[in-house]
């Protein structure tokens, strides 16, 4: 009888050392392969971006909005990799700076916001532990950027007009997921944000001469406004590995 049982275990024994092997590869995905990431959260500005004081020129008045962002990342076998990421952001005016009027302006801020526009690149990092994973990313690129303070007074017309601030933006963040398929991730993830768009704006002004019938143009004015947009990015989303 035991014997038998002897030469059964031994013959079972290579299926079950099989199935534990098939196990811990199902537990633990391969990393290389190229990922799509899309998630969405709260933008919580720091620094200059989220000051207040109307007679500091580097103030932002922004306040608490939301961001969705979305990512393609190219993983090696090292675990290393390169990703590409566009993020949209949005931080409303705080309600206390309404009716303040900022200088050289002529209309009060009112309830204005930020819409931010981010491309960036960079290195990135995945590691899976069985179903759970991390990651680390450093990017770079370009920020656009929309605002009431990077409006314009024409210097003709004396109208307003909006401008589109540029710069230049990184970032760098950390997540945790869990895998609940091969190809399916939830993750979480928090983000250090930061960008400098400004905006250069030249105007002439023009005047007729009543006895010459000339116009006559004046200097070139130029106006040059710069701010720092930084935020602390809080996010939740899904990860799909598209191939191998």
């Amino acid at each position: 009888m035991r014997k038998i049982f002897l030469l059964t275990f031994l013959l079972i024994l290579p299926f079950l050392i099989f199935s534990q092997e098939a196990v811990k590869k199902t537990e633990s995905p391969a990393t290389e392969g190229l990922y799509l990431d899309a998630s969405a959260g709260g933008a919580f500005p720091m620094g200059f971006y989220a000051k207040s004081d109307i007679k500091n020129s580097n103030s932002g008045f922004a306040t608490n909005g939301f961001l969705a962002q979305f990512n393609l990342d190219w993983l090696g076998k090292d675990n290393y990799g390169l990703g590409l990421q566009y993020t949209f952001q949005y931080n409303p005016f705080k309600n206390s700076v309404k009716n303040d009027t900022l200088t050289g302006m002529s209309q009060a801020l009112g309830t204005g916001s930020w819409t931010n526009h981010y491309l960036m690149a960079g290195l990135v990092v995945l590691k899976f532990f069985h179903k759970v994973y991390f990651e680390g990313k450093i990017l770079a690129g370009v920020i656009l950027s929309s605002s009431p303070l990077f409006k314009t007074i024409d210097a003709q017309t004396h109208n307003p007009s909006n401008n589109t601030g540029t710069g230049f933006a990184w970032g760098v963040q950390v997540g945790a997921g869990y895998a609940v398929s091969p190809r399916v991730t939830l993750k979480a993830s928090i983000e250090y944000l930061t960008g400098n768009p400004k905006i250069h704006h030249q105007s002439v002004q023009q005047t007729l001469d009543t006895i010459t019938h000339t116009i006559n143009y004046s200097a070139p004015i130029n106006i040059d406004t710069k701010r720092t947009v930084s935020a602390l990015l809080v996010k939740a989303g899904i990860v799909v590995k598209l191939s191998k």
